[in-house]
């Protein structure tokens, strides 16, 4: 292979890298954010937060002390 050939590859080869390294570069923790929105404040995300602090009180209720963490760590 001639120098300028290798060159031509090598050059093409480091655009389609920095092309790749673009697409797949590494999103931040809340990119979910971007792509879902947010609701705070609205009626839907209250009732939501309503209705998790609820399942999640049953759940907690359903569980034995022995493996409850607030029961470990609360000094009961």
């Amino acid at each position: 292979m001639s120098t300028k050939l290798i060159e031509q590859q090598l050059s093409d080869l480091q655009k389609r890298v920095a092309d790749l390294e673009t697409v797949v570069k590494r999103k931040p923790r809340d990119a979910w954010k971007q792509i879902i929105g947010t609701s705070k404040g609205q009626n839907l995300d209250r009732e939501a937060a309503k209705l998790g602090a609820t399942w999640r009180a049953k759940q907690n209720k359903r569980k034995s002390p022995a493996f409850s963490l607030t029961h470990r760590f609360s000094g009961v």
